[in-house]
């Protein structure tokens, strides 16, 4: 049962006029600019897919690097290999990560893992998979697979070079921040803010631990995988060193937790802000002195960790919150002030009914006499 808060946030005009400012923005923007925002659209459906297990569940997953390496080096090596259809290799890449996902959720359920436990488990299980995928020729190796000029055949997962892929990550980035907001305002959403407060007094009042755990790995992990597929037809060079490397997991953790962990939008806010910033630090100082972007990047990342423990979004929210506070006490005091004048001389001037009785009687106020005394 889905909460009204859901459809609520769906309606909200500010919400469509973002989305139309972002589908109508490649017409605006040069090549490089238009790589940027690609890139970060694509962070923002990662975080976002990381973010059901990682923020929501509390599960901090550091082997999310698997399910992006199933969806880009497997599908782009079906292809290559066997001549399997991109959109086909993605949906079997998908199946093959949301497999992998249960069976880590279940091993999670079997030895009861803490927080520390599960973390390690998951990226031992990233460092085994980049080890796989850069020793078996049939994923390219170490060399990596280089897929089709695109061509813009959409049948053949082709989006037609700049545009269309931005429109392909905008998609996907719609598609994972919803898939957060759903989540948040269903039964689901509940189950796993219970495990993440208290995992025993979560099953004491009947969340079912293995059930919730697993439904919330599988999807991550099937949302992980169909935005690696097309991140990898983006690059159209597939790296098995970037896209199977457990340092893409550590970006999606640093960005989705500078944004605000456990919300539907922080991790997106988190995409939105730190891969444009890093990537325009490299471009403008990276020929500077070497280092220096990621080190001013460093020292930015901190100080908004430190201004904002919970994130941007909470940083942004309360501030907004005072503001709008402030602006609706300042206009009542305006608008109390401008009719307050108009309201007193517009109602007639009444004295109070006891001095109009007394003024038709013509009585008198009593006075007080002292007793004489004798």
């Amino acid at each position: 049962m889905m909460r009204a808060e859901f459809f609520r946030i769906l309606r909200s005009p500010a919400l469509w006029l973002v989305l139309a400012v972002a589908v109508l923005g490649p017409f605006e923007m040069s090549s490089y600019y238009l790589h940027i925002a690609t890139l970060a659209l694509i962070y923002v459906a990662l975080c976002s897919a990381w973010n059901i297990v990682g923020g929501i569940g509390g599960q901090i997953s550091l082997g999310h690097s698997l399910f992006v390496g199933l969806g880009s080096l497997l599908a782009s090596a079906l292809l290559l290999k066997l001549g399997i259809n991109l959109w086909l290799g993605m949906l079997i890449a998908a199946v093959l990560s949301g497999a992998a996902g249960a069976m880590i959720a279940w091993i999670d359920f079997r030895f009861r893992l803490g927080h520390l436990s599960f973390a390690l488990i998951t990226l031992a299980f990233a460092e085994m998979a980049e080890i796989v995928a850069i020793g078996w020729d049939f994923v390219g190796g170490a060399s990596g697979l280089l897929l089709p000029h695109d061509m813009g055949n959409f049948l053949a997962f082709q989006f037609g070079g700049g545009k269309g892929s931005y429109w392909a990550a905008l998609t996907v980035a719609v598609v994972c921040v919803t898939a957060n907001l759903a989540i948040l305002n269903a039964p689901l959403g509940y189950a796993l803010r219970c495990i993440r407060n208290n995992e025993d007094a979560a099953q004491a009042i009947g969340v079912g631990l293995l059930r919730t755990k697993m439904l919330a790995m599988v999807i991550s992990a099937v949302l992980t995988s169909i935005v690696g597929t097309v991140y990898a037809r983006y690059l159209a060079f597939v790296d098995p060193y970037q896209l199977a490397s457990p340092l893409i997991t550590v970006e999606i953790v640093l960005f989705a937790t500078v944004g605000g962990l456990g919300s539907a939008f922080g991790p997106a806010l988190g995409a939105i802000v730190l891969v444009p910033l890093g990537e325009i630090l490299r471009g403008k100082l990276g020929g500077v002195l070497p280092g220096l972007h990621a080190f001013i990047y460093g020292l930015i990342v901190i100080a908004t960790i430190m201004l904002s423990p919970r994130g941007l979004l909470a940083l942004f929210a309360s501030r907004w919150t005072r503001k709008a506070d402030s602006l609706i006490a300042n206009l009542a005091k305006l608008f109390s002030a401008a009719t307050g004048p108009l309201l007193r001389s517009a109602l007639p001037r009444s004295r109070p009914p006891c001095a109009a009785a007394a003024s038709r009687t013509g009585a008198r106020r009593p006075q007080n006499r002292r007793r004489s005394t004798t």
